[in-house]
């Protein structure tokens, strides 16, 4: 059973990662929803095949895009988090 947050220690979730969960939470409801979306189209009978195909390919973009984004999200977690002063190193 994979551990609770309450059996987690509060330094274990970083800001960076309530930062991913609060972007990725909408978005999980962005693409369930252009599914839902794409089902209806595709049951409603008084839309022309062109429609359809044209609604269809819209919600196929949405899809898209919110995957897109969410591998930048989830991308960000595999970046070694830089401390002030490595920053200030790094400066001209």
């Amino acid at each position: 059973m994979p551990p609770t947050p309450e059996d987690t220690p509060p330094h274990a979730y970083g800001p960076g990662d309530q930062l991913r969960h609060d972007l990725k939470s909408p978005l999980t409801t962005i693409h369930a929803r252009a599914q839902l979306l794409g089902r209806a189209v595709q049951r409603a009978s008084s839309l022309t095949d062109e429609e359809s195909m044209r609604m269809l390919a819209g919600l196929v973009e949405i899809q898209a895009a919110v995957r897109e984004i969410v591998a930048v999200i989830d991308a960000m977690g595999d970046e070694p988090t830089k401390h002030a002063d490595e920053v200030a190193d790094e400066l001209p």
